[in-house]
């Protein structure tokens, strides 16, 4: 990272960066067009223990995206939370924007099994929840869901589950964002 000074380390403060983010976008390559690029946002559940980040996401059975990740299941990924632009009257090419993003690269691939599945289906709902419940606006209120989902096989089955799996992944921030996320270890 060229920036040092906004470098964020630490499975904590990554996740506090997270955690106030709403949307993923997955970038991939769709062999079907020329190797074009192909990115889409995604709702996301995810689970990050020692360097180790999994990110879940939920589809129908049949897309674009499976096409994709299963005749290339080299992924990169990247979420973004904004917060309020700074402009600096006398030199304008000082303003920017104060944000928190977590990007990175990672192996996409289809859950199979159903235990992992629900697993999986549970984080990205509650996720969603402790959004809705709380107001995506307060990023502070977004660490709590407010109850457990719990899926069972055949709810498990409607859907298809896929999930990246990480450890080339890195934090970064713009000091002057509220919130922990740019608290620096």
């Amino acid at each position: 990272m060229r920036r040092k000074d906004r470098e964020v380390l630490g499975d904590e403060n990554i996740a506090k960066i997270i955690e106030q983010c709403t949307t993923c976008h997955i970038a991939m390559v769709d062999d079907a067009d020329a190797g074009m690029p192909y990115v889409i946002p995604m709702s996301f559940g995810y689970s990050l223990m020692d360097g180790v980040l999994e990110l879940y996401f939920h589809c129908a059975h049949v897309g674009k995206k499976l096409d994709c990740i299963r005749k290339n299941p080299n992924v990169a990924f990247s979420m973004c939370v904004e917060n309020r632009i700074e402009i600096h009257e006398d030199v304008y090419c000082k303003s920017g924007r104060f944000y928190a993003s977590v990007v990175g690269q990672g192996k996409a691939e289809i859950v199979e099994d159903s235990a992992e599945k629900c697993r999986g289906l549970s984080l990205l709902m509650e996720r969603q929840a402790a959004g809705a419940a709380h107001g995506s606006s307060s990023a502070q209120q977004m660490h709590a869901a407010p109850h457990k989902f719990e899926f069972t096989p055949a709810q498990a089955a409607a859907v298809t589950v896929f999930k990246i799996t990480s450890t080339n992944f890195t934090g970064k921030a713009k000091p002057g964002v509220t919130g922990a996320a740019t608290e620096r270890p």
